[in-house]
């Protein structure tokens, strides 16, 4: 996809979407179980990676695919930080923007993959997304900034952090915090499979059979591949020394 930016500065973007509006059009399990913090822990784990990011009033944020934005949001409210908000969906962004805080942040439409921002732009890079790009992440990092994640990780005793961890100290990254949250997440997964399940009429009301088989196929693999140790999820906090 093309970045288009999406400022103040562009009339397109006066025309708000009401997150309602986003949670009907987009009839997806992860909307409707995980709201507008659509990361396993909430708004509680965003506060738990503001903490240790060591923002500065001024210095530049990247919430990459931040959905409506709300971890770029409260971290602008909180620290005074410059925060831009990208995500491959312009629809979201509006949405954002409509929301709390959307005034004090930047929005712009771009994918993970190809971010439309300079070598070392950011001060602190967050991704609280599936679609994490480890080169494309740290491309517009700063040296000597952060990188926050809430993301899928391995979690079992076999070797599998410790390499998702070397991928990125390769990259010129060291770990500052971790927060194992894989008990959080099969717990959010299980909730969620358990709801469809229950309500079943209602959920194949609302996104069709055929699409509330596939949401609920998507789930149940999630909950088996968390029950068995072949995924896991946690926060982490990097600091780029190189």
């Amino acid at each position: 996809m093309g970045a288009t930016t999406a400022t103040e500065g562009r009339d397109s973007y006066y025309c708000s979407v009401k997150f309602e509006e986003i949670a009907e059009t987009y009839a997806t399990w992860w909307i409707d179980f995980l709201g507008e913090h659509n990361h396993v822990g909430g708004a509680e784990a965003t506060r738990w990676l503001m903490e240790r990011a060591g923002l500065k009033p001024g210095e530049r944020m990247l919430d990459a695919g931040g959905f409506v934005g709300a971890a770029g949001r409260l971290v602008a409210a909180r620290t005074g930080a410059r925060v831009v908000v990208t995500d491959a969906h312009a629809d979201f962004l509006k949405a954002g923007r409509a929301m709390e805080g959307g005034g004090t942040v930047q929005w712009m439409a771009a994918a993970n993959e190809r971010l439309p921002f300079g070598f070392g732009t950011f001060g602190s890079v967050w991704c609280l997304d599936s679609a994490v790009v480890p080169k494309e992440l740290t491309r517009v990092a700063a040296t000597g900034g952060t990188l926050c994640l809430g993301t899928d990780a391995p979690h079992d005793g076999r070797g599998g952090l410790d390499a998702f961890l070397e991928e990125w100290e390769a990259l010129g990254w060291e770990l500052r915090a971790h927060r194992p949250m894989s008990s959080e997440a099969t717990q959010t997964w299980r909730a969620a499979e358990a709801e469809l399940v229950r309500k079943r009429p209602y959920w194949e009301d609302r996104y069709g059979k055929q699409d509330y088989l596939g949401q609920l196929d998507l789930v149940a693999r999630l909950v088996q591949a968390y029950e068995r140790g072949e995924m896991g999820h946690g926060l982490f906090v990097f600091e780029r020394m190189r």
